[in-house]
């Protein structure tokens, strides 16, 4: 059954439009859950239950906790027998716990600070993009909203707000303005109209409380008929970094500070003086021994720099065996610092880990260098949920680590939102021994250097609670050039990943492996590529619980099979059970017309058991109607960046120039922003990587073309709140 809630739980996270346009509802009542004769491979099979037998714990709502109840009420194969793969367990230090980086490949500072990974990175190459800002449009005036986020808490409360143009996106006229400045106080919002597109760095003074808050961030504003948005939290005690030697009785080191912020009623700031660490120099703040971890939960660490730029304040561990920093309390708020150099003992460079440790976020940071654990690591009930109560980590950029990019383990919580996730040694992003993942648009490559080399992993129940499996909810990652598979899910473990392309991986693209005496794996996977993958496109070892499109527990299908095996026949999808497994609505390699095709057509596409697959209709690579915009994300985009355009109706090429990167129309698509073409980083029917042509300055015609026709959306609208 827990594949039924898994169903209903991915169809409500994705866009509202693409629901109502792919969800067959379910048959009613509730007599047709699956039944305790047959095990998980028999619940493939039975019918998909009704929307009112989903809220399993009975508490009116259906969320993730019923799945865990629908898991642990399963006919599952668990075992009690200790799980026996691959995947190592982080022990939980005494003062450490597990770690959790943050930084985007569009946030990357103007100055980077260059320390020493464990392998030297060779990051994927930026494809050429405009170099001259273009001539902004008549009326091309952004608007600013400034608030006081929680203003209502300190009555009285009053700060001075500015900014400065850092770098126009378009070139505007003398009629637009490059600085803004003004007071704003509780309850309302101060805006500013006139000012000229481009990036923009913000500051705040409070003066009151007069407390010495002073913080500084950039954003991207665009012109258009919406205000951009930019909200500052107020804190009760500010305590300013003076020094970068760590010694507890300086005046004051960071040790001092977060100790004083420990026996501090939150909220919380802890900042670095702007004046003796000057804006565009990196500052190492080399560590003795283990910082404090953050305890006392409502503490905000801001290292980001006068010009609002992030990862030059760097915390060095000095490769001693203890994290970088260490969170054990909730929300926390960790911003715009580096992470980096931690030793041995299986240490994570970030460490979050226990029940107390919840709502934390981590962004823009840059999390590097493990000798012996992973960059990043979330253990031991940390967290509670995928929404307030999650441990966030965004916009970062994590590599290097010894192990896993980021880990998660022991049923803690981890969201992990536009990172970029490289050269870490065994591995991108891993729930294990019964952790729980949302991983959403992350760029995951290169990871490689031991031997679980897998972009995502899913890897198996805690031995001390067997009937509590890892789980992992993937979507608009493109996960690619990693040393394993894009993706693996192994022993007792639930997937369901939609709308992701994993490709050019060293080995398959997706693997589904059950463990005798651990478990079995169930995943459901729509409207993914799996394609150009060295060994096979996708692989399922054994009998499990697998839907890949047409099955009892509502998948759609949708995925596109091709150019797996290095051209060898029966690689696109490799099936070594004998029970069954729902393959339908796919688009395969060797579907060459524009019709519907047989198995007879596409029999040299799939291995193994083939005669046991169920795969037709099968649909052909080339899109028979014409492209269809749904989403683009993110809202707003420097040039450069990685945007996420999804929908339907997209055409793969029908030879492997779909295994090209960065290439205008590679893949039988192309992509105009404005007119100007924006290359294809990966592509599937159902969604498109592309790189962003040239920076964001007002809405734009975002539009797809292909031979069947075209599409178009408005594209770099005001996404609102930051």
């Amino acid at each position: 059954m827990f594949l039924s809630v898994l169903a209903v739980l991915w169809t409500l996270a994705s866009e509202p439009e693409d629901c109502r346009a792919d969800f067959v509802p379910p048959p009613t009542g509730c007599s047709r859950a699956p039944t305790e004769s047959g095990g998980l491979m028999s619940a493939l099979f039975a019918l998909l239950p009704a929307p009112e037998c989903f809220d399993l714990n009975g508490d009116g709502v259906v969320s993730s906790a019923d799945l865990i109840v629908a898991v642990r009420n399963s006919e599952g194969e668990a075992s009690p027998t200790p799980w026996l793969g691959t995947a190592t367990e982080t022990p939980t230090p005494t003062v450490t716990a597990t770690p959790t980086p943050t930084f985007t490949p569009s946030c990357t500072p103007t100055r980077t600070v260059t320390p020493t990974p464990s392998r030297t990175p060779t990051e994927t190459p930026t494809p050429t993009i405009t170099p001259t800002p273009p001539i902004c449009p008549q009326n091309a005036s952004a608007a600013l909203e400034v608030s006081l986020e929680n203003g209502a808490d300190f009555p009285g409360s009053a700060a001075i707000v500015r900014g400065e143009l850092l770098f126009p996106s378009c070139q505007a006229g003398p009629e637009l303005a490059d600085r803004y400045a003004g007071s704003v106080g509780p309850n309302r919002w101060l805006r500013f109209d006139g000012l000229a597109p481009g990036t923009w760095v913000h500051h705040l003074v409070v003066s009151s409380p007069t407390t010495g808050q002073i913080q500084h961030s950039q954003s991207l504003l665009v012109a258009g008929p919406s205000a951009n948005r930019v909200s500052w939290r107020l804190f009760a005690n500010v305590f300013v970094v003076t020094t970068a030697a760590d010694d507890a009785g300086a005046d004051m080191s960071l040790r001092a500070a977060l100790e004083r912020a420990n026996r501090s009623a939150g909220p919380t700031l802890v900042r670095f003086d702007d004046d003796l660490f000057p804006p565009g120099q990196t500052v190492v703040f080399g560590l003795r021994s283990a910082l404090p971890p953050l305890a006392a939960g409502r503490v905000t660490l801001d290292g980001r720099d006068l010009f609002g730029t992030p990862g030059l304040r760097v915390i060095d561990a000095n490769g001693g065996p203890f994290p970088a920093l260490a969170i054990r309390s909730a929300h926390n708020h960790v911003i715009g610092v580096t992470l980096r150099n931690v030793g041995g003992a299986d240490r994570d460079v970030l460490s979050i880990a226990g029940e107390a440790a919840y709502g934390n976020i981590v962004e823009h940071c840059l999390i590097e260098g493990s000798a012996t654990g992973d960059a990043v690591g979330v253990d031991d009930r940390a967290g509670r949920d995928f929404a307030a109560g999650a441990n966030w980590i965004r916009h970062s950029i994590i590599r290097g680590g010894n192990d896993k990019g980021i880990k998660v383990t022991r049923a803690a919580y981890l969201r992990a939102e536009e990172n970029w996730v490289l050269h870490n040694g065994n591995g991108g992003i891993q729930a294990t021994l019964g952790g729980r993942a949302f991983v959403r648009d992350n760029l995951i490559e290169h990871n490689e250097g031991a031997s679980a080399q897998n972009g995502i992993a899913i890897n198996g129940a805690d031995p001390s609670r067997p009937h509590e499996p890892a789980w992992v909810f993937a979507e608009g990652n493109l996960v690619r050039h990693n040393a394993g598979a894009g993706l693996l899910v192994r022993a007792h473990s639930a997937a369901a990943v939609g709308r992701n392309v994993f490709m050019s991986n060293a080995r398959d693209g997706a693997r589904v492996q059950a463990v005798p005496g651990a478990g079995s794996p169930a995943l459901r996977a729509d409207r993914n590529g799996f394609v150009c993958n060295r060994a096979s496109g996708f692989v399922v070892e054994a009998d499990s619980s697998v839907d890949l499109g047409g099955g009892p527990f509502g998948g759609l299908g949708k995925n596109v099979f091709a150019w797996n095996g290095q051209g060898l026949d029966r690689r696109n999808l490799l099936f070594l059970g004998s029970g069954g497994l729902f393959a339908r609505g796919n688009h395969w390699e060797r579907c060459t017309g524009t019709d519907a095709c047989s198995i007879a057509a596409i029999a040299e596409d799939i291995g193994g058991n083939s005669n046991q697959v169920v795969v037709e209709p099968a649909f052909p690579l080339v899109a028979n109607d014409p492209p269809r915009i749904v989403a683009v994300r993110p809202a707003v985009a420097p040039a450069g960046a990685i945007v996420r355009v999804f929908g339907s109706g997209f055409a793969m090429a029908t030879n492997p120039d779909a295994c090209t990167r960065s290439a205008t129309c590679t893949s039988g698509t192309c992509v105009f922003v404005n007119e100007v073409p924006a290359p294809i980083e990966a592509a599937s029917p159902t969604v498109l990587f592309i790189r962003m042509p040239f920076t964001c300055f007002a809405p734009v015609r975002l539009e797809v073309r292909t031979a069947a026709g075209s599409d178009q959306i408005e594209y770099c609208v005001a996404p609102g709140s930051r």
